[in-house]
C-alpha cells in the first residue's frame, strides 16, 4: 500500500475528506524532507517507512510545470547524494 506525503496539511485534509467524507482525519505525521530523502538513497538503508512513499504535489505547482513550456517529466525525480 502507497502511502501519500503531502507538502501542505490543506491538501491532504481535502483529499482525506473527499475519500472519507464521514471519518475523522487520523493523526497527521510530519518529517523533516530533507531526512526523508537522505533514508531514501543511503545504501542499504534498513528504513523501511520509505519505502511506500509517494509524493502528492502542490495542485498549483503542477499546473506551472505544465505551464513553464519545458519538457518537465512530472512524477518523476532523481535523487543523488
Amino acid at each position: 500500500a502507497a502511502n501519500p506525503v503531502y507538502f501542505r496539511q490543506s491538501d491532504l485534509k481535502r483529499e482525506w475528506n473527499k475519500q472519507y467524507p464521514d471519518e475523522e482525519l487520523p493523526t497527521i505525521k510530519v518529517r523533516e524532507l530533507n531526512e526523508t530523502f537522505r533514508a531514501m538513497i543511503r545504501p542499504g538503508g534498513r528504513d523501511d517507512s520509505v519505502k511506500n512513499l509517494v509524493f502528492v504535489p502542490i495542485p498549483e505547482s503542477v499546473e506551472r510545470a505544465r505551464g513553464a513550456g519545458r519538457s518537465y517529466k512530472l512524477g518523476q525525480m532523481i535523487l543523488t547524494k
